[in-house]
Order: C-alpha cells, then structure tokens, then sequence
C-alpha cells in the first residue's frame, strides 16, 4: 500500500469504489480494506441457497453440472452425468443454461453432426459439441452452499484469534507480531446475529525495523520451506513468514477474513498490544540460497551413478544425505518422498528391465544382486501382481539372489499361489524396509506423518436403492444395473462401478467369492453379524508381510485367529449361497439397449 500511495493514489477511495463495483449478491462484500496478505478469495467466494429451485433443479445439480465444464467445455453426455436426464431434456436444460447466461452454446448447434463412426446423422454417442461457462457460470460452478454463523460463534471464533494473537507475541521465533486487532464490517455492528463472514482488522508490524533485513529473514524462512518439501502455493504478497502468521490466525477458515487497516479506521478493539515488540536489526551480508552439494552415488545400490538427494517431506532436502539413482528412485518412490531435480519416476519400465538384466549382470558379486546386503538368498522368485496374485498365466520363475526387501520393490514374491492383497502387502512392507534402512545409515530421524482418515461418501438415496435391489435379486453386477429398465442411458456400467465403490467404503456390500468364474463380477449385502466380525478379526491380526524393524516378515496370527476366519468365511459362503439362489429365482430384468446401451 505504501508503494501505491508514492505515486499519489487515493488507496481507500480506490478500494471503496472496487467494493461497490464487484458488490457480492449475497449482501456481504466486506469492509472497503486490503486483504491482509495483499491478496485473497474474499470476493470471490460466493454462497448460495443449494436446495433454492434454479432452472426447474435444485441449484446444487445446476452447480454441479457447471462443474463439470471442463477449459474445453461441457458435453451433451457429461451434463447427463450431472442431472440424471434422458439426451433430448437435457439439450432443453443446456438452452434455459445459455438464456440464463451461465453457458455458451456452441457455434454449430443447429447444423446438422455426420458421425463417421456410426455412418448416421445426429448420432447421440459421438456428440462432440461442448458448451463453454460464462464467468457467471464459473462463478455459480464454485459456489459454496455453507449457512451463516450466529453471533454467538463468532464470538467464539474471535476468542480464538485473540488467543492465537497473544501467542504469537509470546513466540520468540516469529517475524511479525500482532498490534492490534479491530472489528470492521457486519460483526462490527451489534444489531447482526447472522453473520456470513466475520471482518477483522489486523495490524501485523515486523519484528526487525530494517526493511531489508526484515525481507532477508523472510527469504530464509521460505527456502527452508521449500526445502522441507512444502508444495509450491501463492502464499502472501509480504513474505512467507507473514504468510505464516496469518496461518496462526485463524487457520484455513472460511469464515474469518483479516484486512489491513486504514488510517481512521473506527470499531470496537477487540486485542491491542501495548509492548513494542520491533527489535533493532543487525546488518548482515547479502542473502544467497544455499548451493546444491553433489553426491557421490546412490545410498541404496551402491553405485557410483548419477543420483539425487531425496528426503522425506518435512526434512531438509538439499542438506540430505540421502541419494538415489534414477532407477532406485523409481523402485523406491512414495507420495511421502522430495527429491531433487527433474527426473522421470515411473516403477514399472525399472521393474521390467532390471528383472531381466539382473540374473545376468547383478550389481553386486556378492550379497544381494541389487541392493549388496549380505542376507540374501539366492532362489526363484514368481512375479507378483496386484490383481493376479503370483504365478498366473503361465510365467516363469526368475532365480536371484535377494535380502528381504529388494523383492517387493522388483515386485516379486518367494512362491507361486499368493492372492493379490498379499502382493500389495508384500510390497508396501519392503518399501517401508527401504526408507527405514536408508534413514538409519545417514543417522537421520523419521518425521512423525498424521494421517487423516479417509471421509466416506455420503450415500445418497440412489445407493439404498440400489441395496433394495440387491436384497430383492440377491446378486447383481454392475452389467447387470446398466442393463436394467430403470438405468438411463447415461448410466453405463463404469456410472454404476463408481457407486457400489460407495458402498464397498461403507462396507454395506461384499464381493460374492464362493460362486463359479462368471460370478466373479458379483456382489451381495453385507448382514450385520458379518460385518462385527470382520471388525473383530481386523482387530486381532492382520495377516500378510510387515517390516518388523530388521526384515520383512509373515508373523503368525494369535490364538484363536484362524477358527475366527473359519467362522468368517464358513458364514461368508452361505450368504454367498443364498444370494446366488435368490439371483436364480428372481432373475435380473433387462431392457432393450441401442448399440452402446
């Protein structure tokens, strides 16, 4: 702001006049004031009704169809996706869409499609004309449905950044501190008790009074970041450690939005430091990012090759000690590593070639082929996949000689016969093994990872349908959903995948294994009795490799374990039973579907 006011700009009748120019529909457009990263979505967020008729739908299906507007445009077919209509009422949705000015139609609407696919006019299945968003339409697509706060959680949400305020000030490692804190916009006003958003002026100053020396410390703390292996985002116009602060503000709230303040500026001071917490500066040398150190080879082979550092995110990167050829890195790569530089990580091209070229020419004379550790074993090995299980279709042992984790990561197992999960255990085990030996070797600590559940889908009256279904015809596929007289033509079998996907997350629905090769694509309802003891074998013992801290491991399940799973699979293959009788006696109903019905 204060670059912006040298060259003589009113800065707040400048805002105010933008505020009233992009005035939000919902009433709630914010004070006339700067975001206070100088930047922000504060504007751009719009709310809406999403259960409000809009165009004869519910506005969260015209919301969604314009979601799927892809930046080429939106198609005949993915809009049925979205609002579950025959081809000919969703073309009429598409035209009330245009006149509403949420889409464009497409240049060629009304002349006439030749497919040459189908040798026919006007062919419904290769309709390639998109219909392109308005910015009305993009603003609608990104619309929020969320209800306003009452006054009594704003207040709580205030307490909450006063709080963080009065920590932040405590900190003896934080580059900006809080001065104060004023009420601006609707929660300035007492009369409010619905609140969309909760305004707060916030008057962040500098820990160091030089202005450069101040903008060095902040280039510290973003490299540093970078370095952690923080993604790349827009973080804040002032710095990463103003960008930090605001964090420790308020979080990732939608709720709470945090301006600068204006000379002049009225309300009610809810948090004002009366300290002076800016320190002098001590004058430094030029700030430089620190150079990239070469390695010498590759921490897991052993090779003198060309190798990068690799980290795992939340730890310093370029100080790593930790380096990995282009080929181990592919072997070894997770979501959970950095690495530097720009090479090709892709697994599978590696497993190929080394699982040809390793029993010829190891890398290793001695101790394992890949990686030289001196418990290997040298012994076929099957392939193993993650839907096939090992020794399928036919393949060939390859004798190596391997430690206990190179294996998963050539994604081989020790014997034919293991079912697919098994492989995928197997595998997750010895890359687990890699990261923790290359961890001990360079003396570095593992960063603590939490993990956040993964949310269900929220089921929908669709998905009880369906398990009516399901308990009326005892099995059914998703063939079978597709092909039936109430699927619609947009709903194919890959439509009907995703949605018993839902409910195998709920565990609401189970795989029929106990039936014949063609019933492999079946599934059934899960009953409650079966269900409780799945809970209870999970809880006992989960059965496949681990990494135990030395090696990759099978441990043996706790007494009681296998007569549990018996009782499992015993009642598994009865309902399994059942349900295939009752597909016999109340067969699956097909309508009469075109050519790619």
């Amino acid at each position: 702001m204060e670059g912006i006011e040298e060259f003589g700009l009113d800065v707040s009748g400048l805002l105010a006049e933008m505020a009233a120019l992009y005035a939000r529909e919902d009433g709630d457009s914010g004070p006339a004031l700067m975001p206070l990263g100088g930047i922000g979505r504060q504007e751009g967020e719009r709310v809406v009704d999403l259960d409000a008729p809009l165009l004869g739908h519910a506005t969260r299906e015209i919301r969604d169809l314009l979601k799927r507007g892809t930046p080429y445009g939106l198609g005949v077919r993915d809009a049925q996706r979205a609002v579950h209509l025959d081809r000919d009422r969703c073309l009429v949705l598409l035209a009330t869409a245009v006149e509403a000015g949420y889409l464009t139609a497409p240049e060629d609407l009304h002349e006439p499609q030749r497919c040459y696919n189908c040798q026919t006019d006007d062919c419904e299945y290769h309709d390639h004309r998109t219909w392109t968003l308005t910015p009305a339409g993009r603003s609608l697509a990104h619309a929020s449905g969320r209800k306003p706060s009452t006054r009594k959680n704003a207040d709580a949400l205030v307490a909450k950044v006063v709080k963080a305020a009065q920590a932040i000030n405590d900190a003896p490692d934080a580059l900006w501190w809080v001065k104060e804190i004023r009420a601006v916009g609707k929660y300035a006003e007492d009369d409010q008790e619905q609140l969309l958003h909760v305004d707060l002026a916030v008057d962040l100053r500098p820990l160091l009074d030089d202005p450069t020396e101040q903008r060095k410390a902040e280039q510290r703390l973003r490299d540093a970041a970078r370095d952690r292996g923080e993604r790349e985002r827009v973080w804040d116009m002032a710095g990463y450690g103003h960008w930090r602060t605001r964090l420790a503000l308020t979080g990732r709230s939608k709720v709470v939005r945090l301006f600068r303040p204006a000379e002049g500026l009225d309300g009610p001071v809810l948090f004002r430091e009366e300290r002076d917490l800016t320190v002098p500066a001590v004058p430094s040398a030029p700030y430089r990012r620190p150079a990239e150190a070469p390695v010498e080879g590759c921490s897991w082979c052993g090779r003198a090759a060309p190798s990068v550092r690799v980290a795992q995110r939340g730890s310093a990167l370029a100080s790593s000690p930790v380096a990995l050829c282009e080929q181990c890195l592919s072997l070894g790569w997770t979501d959970g590593l950095q690495y530097q530089g720009s090479a090709q990580v892709w697994a599978w091209p590696v497993v190929r070639d080394l699982r040809g070229s390793l029993p010829q020419s190891p890398f290793h004379e001695t101790g394992c082929a890949l990686c030289g550790r001196e418990d290997a074993v040298e012994q076929p090995w099957w392939p193993g996949d993650d839907r096939d299980g090992s020794g399928g279709d036919g393949r060939e042992p390859i004798v190596l000689r391997l430690c206990t984790i190179c294996p998963g990561l050539l994604e081989l197992v020790d014997a034919p016969g293991h079912e697919g999960w098994w492989c995928v255990r197997h595998q997750a085990a010895c890359l687990t093994g890699m990261h923790a030996l290359l961890r001990r070797r360079a003396g570095v600590e593992e960063v603590p990872v939490t993990r956040k559940a993964r949310k269900a889908p929220r089921l929908t009256p669709l998905h009880q349908d369906v398990l009516a279904r399901l308990g009326e015809h005892g099995a059914l596929s998703a063939w079978d959903l597709a092909r039936a007289p109430f699927s619609q033509d947009h709903q194919d079998y890959r439509w009907w995948q995703v949605r018993l996907a839902h409910l195998f997350d709920h565990r609401l629905i189970t795989p029929v294994r106990n039936g014949t090769a063609e019933d492999r694509e079946l599934v059934r309802t899960t009953s409650e009795a079966e269900r409780d003891l799945a809970v209870r074998l999970r809880a006992l013992h989960r059965p496949g490799p681990v990494w135990d801290g030395e090696r990759v491991v099978e441990p043996a399940p706790p007494a009681g374990w296998a007569e549990l799973r018996d009782q499992a699979e015993q009642a598994a293959a009865l309902l399994d039973q059942e349900a295939l009788q009752r597909r016999e006696d109340h067969p699956v109903p097909e309508a009469v579907r075109g050519r790619w019905g």
